[in-house]
């Protein structure tokens, strides 16, 4: 069975895609127009990314996996779910917000921010132990 967990719009997503809107409004008013559109194009990358980044927990005839998609602009990263070694609860700089980072074989390691971390982290234990 598949399970889709959607990523968290946390504190610092609003406040960068609100900073970005307001300099590209201020470029726009001191007509550089080159520039404001160029921050436009950066607000719409971060408001497409922190709408469809998912992650998702797929079975086949291979094994289970998980795979982290951010988004259209991006590829997705693909984890086995038996090479993953452990999944830990961070805090950012500041304790503003949280993130898990995955660790996966020995040097590998990949920060992701379920709405639902306990959830995510249950999902992940149960299909280990498979």
């Amino acid at each position: 069975m598949n399970r889709t967990f959607h990523q968290k719009f946390t504190l610092a997503s609003k406040c960068g895609i609100t900073i970005f809107t307001l300099l590209a409004f201020y470029l726009f008013m001191v007509k550089e127009g080159l520039l404001g559109v160029l921050v436009i194009i950066v607000v719409v990358g971060m408001i497409e990314r922190v709408l469809h980044t998912e992650y998702r927990f797929e079975k086949d005839e291979d094994g289970e996996w998980l795979v982290i998609d951010k988004g259209r602009f991006s590829r997705n990263k693909v984890l086995k779910i038996d090479e993953i070694v452990k999944c830990t609860s961070m805090k950012t700089v500041l304790g503003l917000s949280h993130y898990l980072l995955i660790q996966e074989g020995v040097s590998r390691f990949y920060s992701v921010q379920p709405q639902n971390d306990s959830e995510f982290i249950a999902e992940l234990k149960k299909r280990q132990e498979k």
